[in-house]
């Protein structure tokens, strides 16, 4: 029944947020991250989180932004290990972590 499933649809897309991050320079910011960093703070330990929690780390290369998409709540209380990460990176980026 296409009205069962558009009724899904939209009550599964209610719960999905978008959080802005801010300008990250993206452009820049995706090199200096690692594929693989001993530390967790590598692009495969990124894409590891995002399938376990559901969510998607988007960047804009038109506007340099970050953003993180998913469920609300997921964003709100499992996403501070990604918003670390990527800060760190942007931080390191803008020459205040060395």
């Amino acid at each position: 029944n296409v009205t069962e499933w558009h009724d899904k649809i939209l009550s599964g897309l209610k719960k999905v947020t978008v959080e802005d991050l801010g300008y990250m320079n993206v452009q820049e910011l995706l090199p200096t991250i690692p594929l693989v960093d001993p530390q967790g703070r590598g692009r495969q330990d990124m894409n590891a989180t995002e399938k376990k929690l559901l969510v998607k780390v988007v960047f804009d290369e038109t506007t340099g932004h970050v953003y993180l998409v998913g469920d609300a709540k997921k964003l709100d209380k499992k996403c501070f290990g990604l918003r670390n990460m990527l800060r760190h990176y942007h931080w390191r980026l803008t020459g205040k972590g060395g």
